[in-house]
């Protein structure tokens, strides 16, 4: 089928080109690309606090600037066991997320990125109470997958995950560098564990960068 053709993409012009693209992106429209960051930000939350049994009750993506805008998941109970797991792997799961995406798609699976993040999507877009902003925009991503899954070829399938994989692997390291010291996510950790900001901050900071490193690497590197 040519939904499953593999396509070649590793350090070829589309991996540099869409890189250097979302590069661009990442420095001048800081707002569009935490929006969608955010998006991945919370599906982590969501994620583990599956993970430990806990029911998702909401989710929210909120407008502002780097540090009033973002999102929030409500879980409940709000309290218990895996708090400090749930709490940390909001910030790690961009980069993790793209460094995840970049080895498929170094495999020649461009596809299987699009599958995963629909289904993703659709899950978070059933969440029983999502505010308009969280709606929108998980939705017109969504379309955005779908889109080249059904109507793209696999060149097009290529292109739009390797987008997505750059936009989590820098979009997640600008949001760690930006976003984390004062984060309420960073607040909940210190509240719970006694250790200071500087600790997450720098646990998300070294995952962030070996992340984008590595996933940057996977995808530039010739042969």
């Amino acid at each position: 089928m040519a939904y499953w053709q593999p396509i070649g993409v590793v350090g070829q012009p589309v991996a540099y080109g869409i890189g250097f693209a979302v590069l661009v992106l990442v420095a001048f429209a800081g707002t569009v690309v935490r929006t969608i960051v955010t998006v991945a930000h919370e599906g982590g939350h969501m994620l583990a606090g599956l993970l430990f049994g806990r029911a998702i009750t909401s989710f929210e993506l909120t407008d502002g600037d780097e540090l009033s805008g973002g999102g929030g998941t409500g879980l409940d109970p709000t309290s218990g066991f895996g708090d400090v797991f749930i709490a940390f792997v909001g910030y790690a799961t961009p980069p993790l997320a793209g460094l995840g995406g970049a080895h498929v798609v170094a495999d020649g699976n461009a596809w299987g990125v699009l599958v995963i993040g629909a289904f993703l999507l659709i899950a978070s877009l059933l969440i029983p109470d999502i505010n308009p902003l969280a709606l929108a925009v998980t939705g017109l991503i969504l379309v955005g997958v779908l889109w080249a899954l059904v109507a793209g070829g696999p060149g097009i399938q290529a292109a739009v995950a390797v987008g997505l994989v750059w936009l989590m692997l820098l979009g997640g390291l600008r949001s760690v560098v930006i976003r984390t010291y004062r984060s309420s996510d960073a607040q909940r950790l210190v509240q719970y564990t006694g250790l200071p900001r500087g600790v997450w901050f720098a646990a998300w900071l070294a995952i962030a960068l070996v992340c984008t490193w590595s996933g940057g690497r996977l995808l530039l590197q010739q042969g």
